[in-house]
């Protein structure tokens, strides 16, 4: 019985807490074919979209029309231990695994990959450490250096943690020619969700962030839009969004049409577009969102 009324309780905050968001209307488009059913990161790409699986799958890269409709795969040259999301600017195709349930990994990496001649080429390895991690053997999901969110952010590549102890996330700069020094914690935002993905509007300067509630009772999904100046995150201007669809939502991208499409894991609708364009959306005309 206490466990029910314990259960019950978290059940109620997380209710509470995403009622503090404004909800937002997705219409689902598609259901990825078995080859991708754990898709972890979604890029739009020459009209279309790419996207990939996570830890357990193998190593492909799957183009999809914006419908969801698969058109072509490429096997990748590096392997996939826990493939998070993915980023493209210009030829580059940047792949994060940089998945870390356990906290245990020492070999977090980003692939900077090129399309040449039908096949994809790794052009460079850049690892990713944390400055501020001292221990690699904490209790699974006990720590804080999990990140599923990466965005190509003028000229960088902003990696944004998955913090498991707090959900809130920190933002880590990595530099797009690399380094081997360990990354330190440029920014932290209260986002009162596990981030999964994100995005960068150079246009709007707004960066996306996707996540969902811990709370595996009511698994809610929500969206933030930040806006960027001077190479930070504007967090009190931050507008915050409660999907109209739950779930384990994983990939988000701006489309080439001004609308936000996002991916879930499992099954039923796996692709799904916001009703609304981003322009639409934009957190300029709207309060800041209270923290938890």
């Amino acid at each position: 019985m206490r466990l029910l009324s314990l259960a019950l309780l978290a059940l109620c905050l997380a209710g509470c807490a995403a009622a503090r968001g404004e909800r937002l209307a997705l219409e689902p488009l598609a259901d990825f074919p078995s080859l991708l059913s754990e898709s972890s990161g979604l890029a739009a790409w020459r009209g279309g979209l790419l996207s990939h699986n996570d830890s357990g799958k193998p190593a492909t890269l799957f183009a999809l029309s914006a419908a969801g409709k698969s058109v072509r795969s490429w096997p990748v040259p590096a392997g996939n231990r826990d493939w998070e999301d993915i980023a493209v600017h210009g030829d580059d195709i940047y792949l994060a695994d940089t998945g870390n349930n356990g906290g245990q990994r020492r070999d977090l990496a980003v692939y900077r990959l090129q399309l040449a001649a039908g096949t994809l080429q790794l052009r460079q390895r850049l690892p990713v450490a944390y400055a501020e991690q001292g221990n690699f053997r904490p209790p699974r999901h006990q720590h804080n250096f999990d990140a599923e969110a990466l965005a190509w952010v003028d000229g960088e590549l902003w990696l944004l943690t998955k913090r498991w102890l707090d959900e809130d996330s920190a933002l880590y700069k990595l530099p797009a020619e690399g380094g081997k020094a360990p990354l330190i914690e440029q920014q932290r935002l209260a986002t009162a969700m596990l981030v999964t993905g994100a995005d960068y509007d150079a246009a709007s300067q707004t960066l996306l962030l996707l996540g969902y509630s811990r709370h595996w009772l009511d698994r809610r999904a929500f969206l933030w839009l930040y806006p960027v100046r001077d190479g930070r995150v504007e967090e009190a201007q931050g507008r915050r969004w409660q999907l109209s669809e739950g779930g384990q939502f994983e990939g988000i991208t701006l489309g080439e049409d001004g609308f936000i499409y996002l991916s879930r894991e499992g099954g039923g609708s796996n692709l799904f577009r916001s009703r609304q364009p981003l322009a639409e959306l934009l957190p300029t005309a709207a309060p800041a969102q209270p923290r938890r």
